[in-house]
């Protein structure tokens, strides 16, 4: 759907729903709303609440759906750090992209005596890390490594990796944050003149970027939420909109 296709059929649901009694909806909002929506749902088929649940392959539709978000990244650009969480094992900080989202897919890779291993990576919080790395049979070995987030004094986003050998290789397969949905640029609209206007940083004109197929469920979505907000904007619904963001 083109950006006049989400305003024009937006208008037509969100009145019918309404029954033509509430407010209508500026071009601004409504591209709140669509993008809001678009968020929802892709954390949705992602079954999460936060950054390393699973979901996004439960079905064919779901991946189609999502293709346009998944980011291969590899690299070889990690450093040391006097920060690192043990000098027991070995330890290495990777920066990672702005734009990861839902991290899918993560291994490293080692060479030992000529040849080379790739091994998966385990995201682990602090409270496991100080249970378990004196364990022998949990801690990381030959065939798993470890990983514990940590951000930077310059707000970017970064992981440490602890393992048994020596990393050469990072890599990592995401999901990227969706761009959003914006109906009209917010810094030439003579509607939204002076008002410096953006959603997530962005103000240019631009539509859904993900597959055709999701774009009917982002758009009832999206009157679903402004119905609520307008017509029934009590506190319960209020609580049960924001707990879909946690």
């Amino acid at each position: 759907m083109i950006t006049s296709e989400f305003y024009n059929e937006f208008n037509i649901l969100y009145n019918n729903i309404s029954s033509n009694s509430a407010p209508g909806l500026d071009k601004y909002e409504i591209s709140v709303y669509l993008t809001k929506a678009q968020y929802e749902i892709v954390k949705e088929y992602n079954g999460v609440v936060n950054k390393y649940q699973k979901g996004f392959d439960a079905s064919d539709k779901r991946r189609a759906d999502l293709k346009e978000l998944i980011v291969d990244y590899k690299t070889t650009e990690g450093y040391d750090l006097e920060a690192r969480i043990t000098d027991n094992l070995h330890s290495k900080f990777f920066g990672l992209p702005n734009d990861v989202f839902l991290i899918k897919y993560e291994s490293v890779k080692y060479v030992q005596n000529n040849c080379s291993y790739e091994i998966p990576v385990k995201p682990i919080s602090l409270d496991f890390f100080n249970s378990d790395v004196k364990n022998p049979f949990k801690k990381p070995n030959k065939d798993i490594a470890w990983r514990v987030d940590i951000s930077s004094s310059s707000g970017n986003y970064q992981v440490e990796i602890i393992t048994d050998k020596p990393v050469e290789t990072y890599h990592l397969r995401y999901l990227k944050y969706p761009t959003p949905i914006i109906l009209t640029d917010l810094s030439t609209d003579p509607e939204f003149e002076g008002m410096n206007l953006s959603i997530d940083g962005r103000q240019v004109e631009d539509s859904c970027r993900l597959n055709d197929e999701i774009h009917r469920e982002i758009l009832d979505r999206a009157v679903e939420l402004a119905h609520r907000d307008y017509k029934e904007n009590t506190l319960q619904n209020k609580v049960q909109l924001n707990n879909r963001n946690n």
